[in-house]
């Protein structure tokens, strides 16, 4: 192996060197540092320095560079400084020694920077507070430091030669090595660095002795699994593996660097320098390697890896790509080998793309006497034989893609058909021939190669909420608005650990679950988690011999957090080759979808509802009360918009019932990422993989409206991964853009951010944020009122008059909204779009606010169409009015039942006390809601929309003898509590009752103020209810 030589370019004095990669926001920089105490950031490409900064006391012969690219770490003498990158400005001190210092070490996380020298003592420092939060104990100076990938190891290079392992989060010592490395003077400036292996600190390699070796230590058992040897001559200065581990660069003594092959322990190129190297640096993106000299020098070796190799900066799920590329292709290799190894020809050149594969297919099958046609005696028959077989042949040879078969083995050779001189596949006699039957089957074979599917292919099934295993590290199975499910591998098993986010919720914490089965999703709700396994596969032989898939079958367990009942866990074991896909859990069922489109229900005892075959593969699924979502494929992926065919489905387990079924539109181009719920109004919600949110609405049969995208100028910088969402706010963890998905530990914690629709900047002066705003709130108010009618349709008046009491206050707030944009547009100049918003106004009172706004812009032809307006709605409610009952005598209505039969009941008006508890369910008159039978301005009052006075304020004494309807939400009538059902008084009387079955005012400030009977132990009781109303509190001014 012939050496590259090298030329490096001055840089730095005479004396040790650093070399280091930074990579930026938006560049990748070299930095160098030298004796001569400047440091450099250079162009990667060209060398030429950037930037430059000259500390205060050289040497600064060593720096260290954050991995997230914020801060580079200076050696300056006896203090550690960190610079801003790409600036260079100093920043702070880190840190400071009483003598010299000689090795720093970034953490991977970039969070702590550990720091040693002749001090023969260690600091590790906390990068953003600056703080040395710990010191760890030496016998000697410290040569070289090295964190490893996972941040738990520092490997310490001593001047003695010896190597110690600190495990960096209680300080102790956990591998000590004596006399490894050669001992070095104290002015020298040789380093021997260490170097970790990137996947995961798997491998420590390590300079060791005089003669040029580097020793690889296995991590945890810390015992020697190989070495890097025979090309140094002398001692190895530093090692460096490459970013993707493939590779590691040695620079030793000698004034040569060699690349390995850590795989083979082998060289594969060398370079020679007219200086001893001190620091080496591969590029992160490509195959370069920096480096700088003992005397100064900066130089950079251009392509070290042979180019026929995998590139040092592949990542890794490429290199797993082309090993399984490399595979297939030999594995082609081989069977195609076996089936033409004896008869050549045929198709050996068919190899089929990726993702592509070879289709057979038997177009003739002919029963010949291969005996009379070998024979060739010269008789017809034998002749007609042989020309048939020769013409099987010549078709099959001819073809290419054809093959000739006997019997059920398809070997030619077994037919007689072999090479022979007239050409390939000739017919001959043969021992093998005569040795079979006389007839046989000749078929003839057509092989297609099939090229993979065009387009994107279908989106994988996933669990909302949940994050990717990765091998080793900790996952959720499940993260929502409940809390979170996390699984920890723990050995042979995992760990599930269950976290609430609001524990008072909840009676008892759920104990830690150790998982055999290998769970890898689950689904966590208000009344238990479920828990879903795959199948596991066995190689072991089966009584016979036969192999088979034995092996633990797909498994479903449901953990309920309050039972009241003994072995109220459930597990139930899926069919051979049906695996559960999707889970969701709602308030009382469990709902599994598996690989077989089966949606199987459960009751959260365990009993099986019901069993449902989807119209495709499901994708994802949630729940909400009685409600179950169910995304599922519609169809194979668009190819030109590169869209999937998704399809949602909503059922009501309670009801048995399908509620819709339809297409589910993503932004183009896009995955489903996230789908559930609204937390207030259980509307269907879901996220793409763009970030933008949407939620169906009720409105237009049930469309999906975009309630949130994400910031433009935030969309690099971070990555939303939603949580939960409600009718004003989206709750999603801000993640990197590097690591799209939360970390298990530390726990994160979502945060709400404001839904805000793509609104269209207009002019007229109205921001798009209000009307957005205001049509979030109607989407709100639309479900409400659906939800209203729906109580109403099933009777149920307490629900019914609770959701009228929410609509209206609703509507208040949209007209708030609508008003604040309709007074901007009106200032704007533009009166058609403000009549337009003052058509939107549910309330009077608040068509009587923009009725005000009209008149005090000015706006006369505004204000005349906003009056005309109101006059028409006032019509139109008045007409759509019901007609009064039919009376009986006596003043008693008559209804009709749900049979026809008529029935009398008395008819009664009610007077609502604002502030008075909800008592019994009342009777109320037919409107539209929010509205009574006496007018618009009625409810208006009774809501408080546009400044009434009937939600902030009591009745005055003028307000007993007008009767009016039940509108602002149907709180407890006073009429009901003092004139209908008798109560309990305590000991007081309510004197004479009006002609309409009221207390006339008299009667009640004497009922207020009147003492109780001296004889009577009521008064020691708390006052009744019907007497703690704002009535109490009026009577001395009423009695005046």
């Amino acid at each position: 192996m012939k050496d590259v030589t090298l030329k490096l370019t001055p840089g730095h004095g005479p004396g040790q060197a650093s070399v280091a990669y930074a990579a930026t926001a938006k560049d990748l920089y070299l930095t160098t540092t030298g004796a001569d105490g400047r440091v450099f950031l250079r162009d990667s490409l060209v060398l030429e320095p950037e930037h430059v900064a000259k500390v205060d006391a050289p040497p600064a012969t060593i720096l260290a560079v954050d991995p997230k690219g914020k801060y580079v770490a200076v050696g300056d003498d006896q203090y550690v400084k960190l610079h801003k990158l790409p600036s260079l400005s100093l920043e702070r001190v880190a840190c400071r020694f009483n003598l010299t210092l000689r090795a720093l070490s970034f953490s991977p996380d970039g969070s702590k920077l550990a720091a040693g020298g002749d001090d023969s003592l260690i600091k590790l420092v906390e990068v953003k507070e600056g703080s040395v939060y710990r010191s760890l104990s030496c016998e000697d100076y410290v040569l070289s430091l090295a964190w490893d990938p996972e941040g738990t190891y520092l490997a310490v290079v001593l001047r003695s030669g010896g190597l110690v392992l600190y495990d960096t989060s209680n300080g102790r010592v956990e591998k000590r090595v004596e006399l490894l490395c050669e001992r070095v003077d104290y002015s020298s400036p040789r380093r021997h660095t260490p170097s970790w292996h990137p996947d995961g600190g798997t491998v420590l390699a390590v300079p060791v002795g005089a003669e040029g070796e580097v020793v690889l230590y296995e991590r945890l058992s810390w015992e020697a699994t190989g070495y890097l040897s025979g090309e140094h001559t002398m001692a190895v200065n530093v090692v460096a593996f490459s970013p993707n581990g493939l590779y590691a660069a040695t620079a030793g003594q000698d004034k040569r660097v060699v690349i390995w092959d850590v795989g083979a322990a082998s060289a594969i190129a060398a370079a020679s320098a007219a200086e001893v190297i001190s620091g080496l640096a591969w590029r992160l993106d490509g195959n370069e390697l920096a480096m700088v000299g003992e005397l100064g020098g900066v130089g950079i070796w251009s392509g070290p890896v042979p180019k026929e190799l995998p590139g040092p900066a592949v990542p890794a799920e490429e290199l797993e790509r082309m090993q399984q590329e490399q595979e297939r292709l030999a594995d082609l290799k081989r069977q195609d080998a076996s089936r033409h190894g004896r008869g050549g020809g045929g198709d050996a050149d068919l190899v089929p793309p990726e993702g592509g594969e070879i289709r057979e297919e038997i177009i003739e099958e002919v029963e010949m006497d291969m005996a009379a046609a070998a024979s060739g005696d010269g008789t017809d028959d034998g002749a007609a034989g042989a020309r048939a077989a020769a013409a099987a042949a010549e078709t099959t040879s001819s073809a290419g893609g054809h093959d000739v078969s006997a019997g059920d083995e398809g070997d030619a050779v077994r037919s007689g058909l072999t090479n022979g001189p007239d050409g390939p596949r000739s017919l001959r006699p043969s021992k093998m021939a005569a040795a079979r039957p006389a007839t046989q089957t000749v078929r003839t074979v057509v092989r297609t190669i099939v090229a993979p599917p065009a387009g994107p292919v279908p989106q994988p099934p996933f669990q909302p909420g949940a994050t990717p295993a990765e091998p080793g590290r900790p996952r959720f199975l499940c993260y929502n608005m409940v809390g979170s499910v996390a699984s920890r591998p723990v050995e042979d098993h995992h760990a599930i650990e269950v976290l609430f986010h609001d524990s008072s919720r909840f009676s008892a914490r759920v104990p830690l679950l150790t998982d055999y089965y290998g769970f890898d999703r689950a689904s966590l709700g208000e009344k238990g988690v479920l828990y879903a396994s795959p199948p596991t596969k066995s190689d072991a032989p089966q009584e016979g011999g036969a192999s088979g898939d034995v092996g633990v079958p797909a498994m479903v367990m449901f953990r309920p957090f309050d039972p009241w009942a003994p072995n109220s866990d459930w597990t139930a074991p899926l069919p051979p080759g049906e695996e559960a896909l999707c889970l969701a859990t709602g308030q009382s069922f469990v709902a599994v979808a598996t690989s077989r489109q089966l949606l199987r229900l459960f009751s959260l005892a365990g009993s099986q509802t019901s069993i449902i075959r989807l119209e495709g593969p499901p994708v994802a699924m949630a729940a909400v009360g009685s409600l179950l979502a169910v995304v599922w494929h519609a169809g194979p992926p668009n190819p030109h918009t590169k869209s999937q065919q998704l399809s949602m489905s909503l059922y009501d387990t309670t009801a048995m019932s399908c509620i819709f079924s339809q297409p589910l539109p993503l932004t183009p181009g896009s995955l489903l990422a996230w789908l559930g719920f609204t937390e207030d109004h259980g509307l269907p919600a879901v996220s793409d993989s763009q970030g933008v949110v949407c939620v169906r609405t009720p409105d237009f049969g049930g469309r999906w409206l975009p309630v949130f995208e994400p910031p433009a100028d935030r969309r690099n910088s971070e990555v939303l991964w939603p949580v939960g969402i409600t009718s004003n706010q989206l709750y999603a963890i801000v993640c990197k853009p590097t690591e799209p998905r939360p970390q298990v530990s530390p726990r994160p914690f979502y945060t709400p951010m404001s839904l805000a629709p793509p609104m269209l900047a207009l002019d007229g002066g109205c921001p798009p944020e209000l009307e957005g705003q205001a049509l979030l709130l109607g989407l709100a108010n639309a479900s409400l009122r659906n939800r209203l009618e729906a109580a109403e349709a099933a009777g149920l008046v307490e629900e019914a008059s609770d959701l009228n009491h929410l609509l209206l206050r609703g509507q208040a707030e949209q007209d708030r909204a609508l008003l604040k944009a309709f007074q901007r547009v009106v200032k704007g100049e533009r009166h058609g779009r403000a009549l337009e918003m003052a058509a939107q106004l549910n309330m009077f009172k608040s068509l009587e606010g923009a009725l005000t706004l009209a008149n005090h812009h000015q706006a006369r032809g505004l204000a005349e169409r906003i009056s005309a307006f109101m006059a028409s709605r006032q019509a139109m409610l008045e007409a759509a009015a019901p007609a009064p009952a039919p009376q009986g005598p006596t003043g008693i209505s008559q209804d009709s039942d749900p049979y026809g039969n008529n029935h009398q009941r008395h008819q009664r008006s009610y007077t609502p006390i604002p502030f008075g508890k909800r008592g019994p369910a009342v009777d109320r008159e037919d409107g539209p809601p929010g509205l009574s039978a006496k007018g618009p301005h009625d409810a208006e009052e009774q809501a408080g929309a546009g400044g009434s006075r009937g939600a902030s304020q009591p009745l005055q004494p003028t307000d007993l003898n007008t009767a009016r309807g039940s509108g602002a939400g149907s709180l407890t009538p006073f009429a009901n509590l003092v004139a209908s059902e008798p109560v309990e008084t305590g000991g007081l009387s309510t004197g004479p009752k009006s002609a309409r079955g009221l207390p006339t005012p008299n009667t009640l400030l004497q009922a207020a103020t009147a003492k109780p009977d001296g004889g009577d132990s009521s008064h020691k009781r708390k006052p009744v209810q019907s007497y703690n109303n704002p009535f109490a509190r009026k009577a001395p001014k009423l009695a005046k």
